[in-house]
């Protein structure tokens, strides 16, 4: 992990919120208009996140490891190793994942998620 990168607050709570199965306070998170890209599907709106959310993080009993933090201009981009109850025949082990955010005013307004 880069040691020179501090994390936002936003972002680690997203990572906590999963990891703690606290879905009420994931979806705090995002502001009223975000979207989230997963490997090219767009989720868009808070109600669609969380329904995302629902579906493909907390049923699975998704927990993330983070790899690595980087800053990129506006953005932080952090790789994630991810576990939980899913089928993983769909992503090669490990599973990596590099998570794009994008924060405004304290809320997460964009999360573009591929593999790594």
């Amino acid at each position: 992990m880069n040691q020179h990168v501090t994390m936002p607050s936003e972002v680690q709570e997203f990572y906590n919120a999963i990891n703690q199965y606290q879905p009420e306070a994931f979806i705090e998170l995002f502001t009223p208009g975000a979207s989230v890209k997963d490997n090219g599907k767009e989720i868009a709106g808070r109600e669609a996140i969380q329904a995302w959310g629902e579906s493909e993080l907390f049923s699975a009993k998704v927990r993330y490891t983070i790899m690595e933090i980087e800053e990129s201009g506006e953005s932080v981009a952090v790789t994630a190793e991810m576990e939980g109850e899913f089928n993983k025949n769909r992503v090669p082990a490990p599973q990596l994942f590099r998570h794009e955010f994008k924060v405004r005013s304290g809320k997460i307004s964009l999360l573009n998620i591929t593999l790594k």
